[in-house]
């Protein structure tokens, strides 16, 4: 892969932040007067598309670890796999001293684990609801387009309709 320039990066990591073309050109020190011409032509640049595209992909893979990470670890606490070290202070005549234990999650925090997974179960199964929906859509509207009759053809159709109205009044 062929490195960015300087101003490249700078532009591409920018419009990665704001998806502002201009903006991320000045910023990356681009003159205002040529910032939206720059930008333009930047976007059209294939080694700083490939930046982008792998920047992204980059970026999706670890916010699908993290909502991974933290799913395991709300259902760790729900299953009472996690559990957190508490420090109680005992003593007698000998002197005190400190005593650390580990103790699974409690009820209240095992419920709220439950909460959590159940709105992000909830959620994903609404975005596959409407995922079904839009391809069902698409799909709908994919057969309308490859159908015999064009557009104009209905027009012309729903314009004689009107017509024979207003004629038979």
């Amino acid at each position: 892969m062929v490195k960015l320039t300087a101003k490249q990066k700078k532009f591409a990591d920018g419009y990665i932040l704001n998806g502002n073309a201009t903006k991320s050109s000045i910023d990356a020190g681009y003159s205002k007067k040529t910032a939206q011409q720059m930008g333009a032509e930047n976007l059209r640049k294939p080694v700083i598309l490939e930046y982008i595209e792998n920047k992204l992909k980059e970026h999706e893979l670890d916010v699908k670890l993290r909502q991974r990470q933290t799913i395991d670890y709300a259902l760790g606490v729900l299953h009472q796999e996690e559990t957190e070290e508490h420090a109680f202070v005992t003593g007698n005549e000998a002197g005190t001293h400190i005593e650390v234990v580990r103790l699974k999650p409690k009820i209240k925090d095992r419920t709220e684990a439950a909460k959590f997974l159940t709105t992000i179960m909830s959620t994903v199964e609404k975005n596959r609801l409407q995922n079904m929906k839009l391809e069902k859509e698409i799909a709908k509207l994919e057969k309308e387009l490859h159908t015999d009759q064009s557009t104009e053809d209905k027009l012309d159709e729903l314009f004689d309709k009107l017509e024979s109205v207003y004629t038979d009044e």
